[in-house]
């Protein structure tokens, strides 16, 4: 029995307007990473930070209790880049720096995914060489927008004063450019005219907001939804977080808009923990505040820069609706999980030559794995390798600063770190030494710790 023309034709209509992306079988993937936020800085982690629409996505998605990142940006961008510990590539990038962060012909995420057919863009803070000459369209993105190097005035898109060969940054495809407007409206206009553009492939949208970096400078619109907070400081700041949630929300209303939000993957994680100290002003140019007591990871112990939970464990989500189920995974994840797990999860073939430090965790997004073995992190930060922390397992040794003693805790009993166990527990603290020494002989510039 021959199908009628009728539905011969409803067939048709319905190929032509099922995504090319989902005929293909390649989801479309938009990475968004907050800076500097703190664990507490989320609504679904604290109740007086107004932030609906991550709330949302944590709520219907897959939220990622144990996410870990490095404790600065350029490392944790190192990072997610490309599947690797920064210090793999030397220690120029195992602190926040305006250098070459990875050599060229790196395998990145940008460049596995445009090579498998994917229109690949960054849009908002590289970070990983803060001239031209090593920006993110050389290393896969097919466009490529915002600043090249860190954080940056708000509205007058300039670097740090005290670093002045880098001050003008704002650029289109390497080209130093001016434009008028606040940072994150500026980055949210430029993603959605992106999103728009027609194509007939799939997508991979790098989102790296400046949002919530100091210096901050909010309008009057955002600070009124968090007039509640007592303290002016953090006010001010969590005035920052809604702005960059409301541009956030406005990402997913246009994938909504163009069809394809089911099959767009959505991830969300923060580059390290938040600033819970003082702030001084004045780095950028004006208006650059003083801030205190602005940012947040509590209950966790320790801030950005810290190998200490609050430092290197942020808040992180997954969103693919009508593919991943709503679930927390508590297994422990990493940075440098993403480019094995993108490949996984996009079809795509990484190079048999690539190294990867980092797993595919896509049995444990999908629920069908609660636990990824007996994992090993590890953690180094400062050019002098002045904080290192590895966990293995529930446990996790680390040696705070560079003249301190190395401490040990259990994470599964004392997640907060309060109590140190290195003396009580000398035989696991030589065990993780051990694979401490077995880590660091793998980096670019080993050194004895």
């Amino acid at each position: 029995m021959h199908p009628s023309p009728r539905l011969l034709l409803l067939f048709a209509l319905t190929i032509l307007l099922v995504p090319a992306a989902a005929r293909a079988g390649r989801p479309n993937v938009v990475l968004i990473v907050a800076d500097d936020l703190g664990w507490a800085d989320v609504g679904y982690h604290n109740a007086e930070i107004r932030s609906p629409n991550l709330d949302r996505l944590a709520e219907t998605g897959v939220e990622l209790h144990q996410h870990y990142v490095m404790p600065q940006c350029t490392p944790t961008r190192v990072a997610l880049l490309t599947g690797r510990y920064p210090s793999r590539f030397g220690r120029h990038a195992q602190q926040a720096s305006n250098e070459q962060a990875v050599p060229f012909g790196t395998p990145t995420f940008a460049s596995v995914l445009k090579e498998a057919g994917y229109d690949t863009a960054l849009i908002g803070k590289w970070h990983l060489g803060s001239l031209p000459k090593w920006g993110p369209n050389h290393y896969g993105f097919d466009y490529a927008y915002g600043s090249l190097a860190g954080a940056v005035g708000m509205y007058d898109h300039r670097y740090r004063l005290n670093q002045p060969q880098f001050s003008t940054t704002w650029h289109r495809d390497g080209e130093f450019i001016e434009e008028v407007g606040h940072a994150t409206d500026l980055t949210l206009a430029e993603a959605i005219k992106w999103l728009e553009r027609p194509r007939d492939r799939p997508f991979f949208l790098y989102l790296p907001f400046h949002a919530v970096h100091t210096p901050i400078t909010e309008e009057p619109r955002w600070l009124a939804m968090n007039r509640h907070i007592e303290n002016t400081d953090r006010m001010v700041f969590a005035a920052a977080v809604t702005h960059m949630d409301y541009a956030i929300g406005k990402v997913v209303e246009a994938l909504d808009r163009l069809g394809v939000r089911e099959d767009t993957i959505i991830i969300f994680t923060s580059d390290n923990g938040g600033i819970t100290g003082r702030y001084p002003g004045g780095w950028y140019p004006p208006p650059d505040p003083p801030l205190a007591d602005f940012s947040s990871n509590a209950p966790l112990r320790g801030q950005k820069i810290d190998v200490y939970e609050g430092g290197i464990r942020v808040p992180a989500l997954v969103s693919w609706p009508g593919t991943l189920s709503p679930r927390r995974v508590e297994a422990p994840l990493h940075a440098v999980d993403w480019l094995a797990t993108l490949a996984k999860l996009c079809g795509v073939e990484l190079p048999e030559d690539v190294a990867l430090d980092g797993v595919d965790v896509t049995p444990a997004l999908r629920g069908e794995q609660t636990e990824l073995g007996q994992r090993e992190l590890y953690w180094v930060w400062g050019g002098a390798s002045q904080r290192v922390a590895l966990r293995s397992g529930s446990w996790k040794l680390l040696r705070p600063g560079p003249n301190a003693a190395f401490e040990l805790f259990n994470l599964e009993t004392d997640p907060y770190e309060t109590t140190d166990m290195a003396s009580s527990r000398p035989e696991m603290v030589q065990r993780l030494m051990e694979r401490l020494a077995a880590q660091r002989a793998l980096d670019a510039e080993p050194s004895e710790n």
